[in-house]
């Protein structure tokens, strides 16, 4: 395996968008169906994130507010001691999303474009959306109202609904459990995030939590069909943290032997088990070597925000979409997230924007699908990608709500004298002059969300960013010599 550790040599690699790696070790792995499966995994782009767990019954920040710790995202609760009880014992007892149809989400996965889709399991709160052996805290416990249900175990029912539509898979789960009494002892305070007794003290209490932690892994790994990323959240739950050792090598070997070729991401942590990084709710400045997704939402917060809730703060359809292009052009992925409602549904607004999304996709999935980066990426409001093959390369041209040019200048692309430039959306050839190193492209009107960019193919492009691209002519010579 390579190894590759963000210092000061590889600074400008190591952009600020990248910064909560720094220090730690990214692992090239060497296992031949894991690099295809990641190779498979950054042709597809964008993937479909949802949150969904009792806390929605409130409209809760996901497992949060259950914590004691003064941060700037939570309120603080009159007594924390009686809001853990009403959490962790009134709102399962209450969640019961009758409206909840797998199909359904599978068909707006399919309208928004997305490829991938990544389900929370389970999240730090240790509700568990699946029918679990190791836990009564689930969704399919017979004391819950959803018990007896068509779609009672969730996470089987979406993942089976996903395949039908060819998705990847991937399933969330988080390393910490804070209803489990071998994290949040009883015996103690759980003042924080952490494991609230010394595991030194209590290696056996740490012991039983960490072959919970396996055995729930285990059963996704077994019981649920072909899961193609472990998604893994709590990177406070990390050996180097008050010796919280979850023993990852275990868990990743046996999700290897179970699910070959599987990508898992034990975000924020680095090492083998880190695939690719996963910065949240924001987009890297510049391109990097590593493979990345940024997870975003298209409401203010992961979790479900009832509508009329001050909180919310809905992306448009033309936000999402330059934010998506934006990511694409520096070589990641965008997971976008939504919210389910108590009753198994989305936000409107939210479905209206990411079915947007897919309209604009729909028109120009040749410049995003299976592309790669090329310098210099970004430059003003033009956002660039290339064919994995070299082939051609593709110029977005980013839009504003009301401004349709007639011209776009392409900084920092020459195109060549012979090439030819085409609307990708609608495959018809357009005029260019070449001015410097740059070259200016006729903009073809536009309607409707076709009017967020506007992607052109170039067949051939003499320079990007002022340096030669491609094969030299020499190169192509012999290369048809050799036909």
């Amino acid at each position: 395996m390579k190894k590759f550790i963000f210092t000061t040599a590889f600074s400008l690699l190591a952009t600020i968008g990248f910064s909560q790696w720094s220090g730690k070790e990214y692992v090239v792995e060497n296992d031949p169906a894991v690099l295809e499966k990641l190779d498979e995994w950054q042709d597809l782009k964008l993937g479909f994130f949802v949150h969904w767990g009792a806390y929605s019954v409130d409209g809760l920040c996901e497992s949060w507010p259950v914590v004691s710790e003064d941060v700037d995202w939570l309120t603080p609760h009159a007594d924390i001691r009686k809001f853990r009880e009403h959490y962790f014992n009134e709102l399962p007892l209450q969640f019961n999303p009758t409206g909840f149809n797998p199909d359904q989400w599978a068909e707006l996965a399919e309208e928004m474009g997305a490829k991938y889709f990544v389900f929370t399991t389970k999240h730090h709160d240790g509700f568990t959306m699946w029918d679990s052996k190791q836990t009564e805290y689930k969704i399919t416990n017979p004391k819950f109202p959803y018990a007896n249900a068509k779609y009672a175990d969730i996470t089987g029912s979406l993942f089976e609904a996903m395949r039908a539509k060819n998705m990847m898979i991937g399933a969330y789960i988080s390393k910490p459990d804070w209803h489990h009494p071998y994290y949040w002892s009883p015996s103690f305070d759980s003042p924080g995030r952490n494991v609230n007794y010394k595991i030194e003290r209590h290696p056996d209490w740490w012991r039983n939590f960490t072959d919970f932690f396996y055995n729930q892994v285990e059963e996704l790994m077994t019981d649920y069909g072909n899961v193609d990323i472990l998604w893994l959240d709590g990177a406070w739950a990390d050996k180097n943290n008050q010796g919280q050792d979850m023993k990852m090598d275990e868990v990743g070997q046996m999700c290897r032997e179970k699910q070959p070729g599987i990508l898992v991401v034990d975000r924020w942590v680095g090492g083998r088990w880190e695939n690719y990084r996963t910065p949240e709710q924001h987009i890297p400045s510049e391109s990097n070597p590593i493979p990345w997704e940024t997870c975003m939402t298209v409401n203010c917060c992961f979790s479900y925000r009832f509508e009329d809730s001050n909180e919310t703060n809905v992306k448009s359809g033309r936000q999402l979409t330059h934010k998506f292009i934006d990511i694409v052009s520096k070589g990641g992925n965008l997971l976008l997230n939504l919210g389910a409602s108590p009753q198994g549904w989305f936000n409107k607004k939210e479905v209206e924007a990411v079915r947007n999304l897919g309209q604009w996709i729909k028109l120009n999935s040749e410049a995003i699908y299976a592309t790669r980066a090329i310098a210099p990426f970004a430059e003003a409001n033009v956002r660039y990608t290339r064919s994995k093959d070299n082939s051609k390369v593709y110029a977005i041209v980013l839009l504003e709500d009301g401004e349709m040019p007639d011209k776009a200048m392409l900084p920092g692309c020459l195109v060549a004298k012979r090439a030819t430039i085409k609307d990708v959306a609608t495959g018809k050839t357009v005029a260019f002059s070449r001015q410097g190193n740059a070259t200016l492209v006729d903009i073809p009107k536009k309607k409707g969300t076709a009017q967020y960019a506007v992607a052109f193919e170039i067949s051939e492009v003499e320079k990007m960013a002022g340096k030669a691209y491609g094969k030299s002519q020499a190169a192509k010579d012999a290369e048809n010599r050799n036909l």
